[in-house]
């Protein structure tokens, strides 16, 4: 029934505020009506703003908010509005609402919030070392390592799924212990270009405990920042929500059946 909305922002001055939107902030001016300008349109993109001159009310807009989706751009507009001397009220930063996003305030007092994908951060707590003896390498494990992890933490192994579920893979991980050569610890990825899935992250028992599983998570994360879209959707399965988070997931509402 609506093919387009338009915000109509109040404005002091229709033309100090067209030319701060120009050569602040980066929009084209599209038309002004009136001599001089009452009215105008203004654009960024797909986006566009109206400019109405009501001086009484644009002195008591300030903290009104405009929401800007700015997609995986969000990172170069930031850059080139910091350079344009922008008063960036609120960096760019991860928000806890789960996208990416800073503020600027314009000439009359709007808050324009300009958003993007959430960007991955290495939390603090993240693993900074392995044992010297340990590596992490992109490669799947062959079906008969993937079948010796697969027991040394007593999981049931089925070797026609199994045997399946690597030729599906998009890739793996492993991690080698270099003393003798074996694989100790594995992940393996799936993935269609938009939404990837990360399965089977195990580490042997006896070598549990020594950062192998979250190196092996940041060296998967990695690969898959190398070959997705930015904001690309990664989930998993788990029982110990935790242990993700240190690496940057978030517990959420999921869904899902058996065959």
């Amino acid at each position: 029934m609506i093919d387009q909305s338009t915000a109509v922002l109040a404005a002091a001055d229709v033309t100090k505020t067209v030319a701060f939107y120009a050569e602040v902030l980066g929009f084209k001016q599209h038309w002004l009506w009136g001599n001089p300008p009452t009215f105008g349109c203004i654009g960024l993109g797909k986006a566009e703003l109206f400019l109405c001159q009501q001086p009484e009310l644009a002195g008591n807009v300030d903290g009104h908010l405009h929401f800007f989706d700015a997609g995986a751009e969000v990172e170069a507009l930031y850059e080139q509005h910091r350079a344009s001397g922008a008063p960036i009220i609120s960096p760019l930063e991860n928000k806890p609402w789960g996208i990416r996003e800073y503020t600027v305030r314009d000439l009359n007092g709007y808050h324009l919030r300009f958003s993007g994908p959430e960007k991955y951060e290495r939390p603090p707590a993240a693993a900074n070392a392995l044992p010297s003896h340990v590596r992490i390498e992109v490669a799947l494990p062959d079906l008969e390592t993937y079948q010796r992890l697969y027991e040394s933490v007593g999981w049931a192994r089925d070797e026609p799924s199994m045997r399946q579920a690597l030729a599906n893979s998009l890739f793996g991980v492993r991690a080698i212990d270099a003393r003798d050569g074996r694989a100790v610890g594995m992940a393996r990825v799936t993935g269609d270009g938009r939404s990837y899935m990360i399965w089977d992250v195990i580490v042997s028992r006896p070598h549990q405990g020594q950062k192998i599983g979250q190196a092996l998570m940041e060296a998967a994360l990695a690969e898959l920042r190398q070959r997705g879209p930015s904001g690309a959707f990664v989930g998993l399965f788990t029982g110990k929500p935790a242990f993700y988070e240190r690496v940057g997931f978030k517990k959420d509402i999921g869904m899902h059946l058996a065959l």
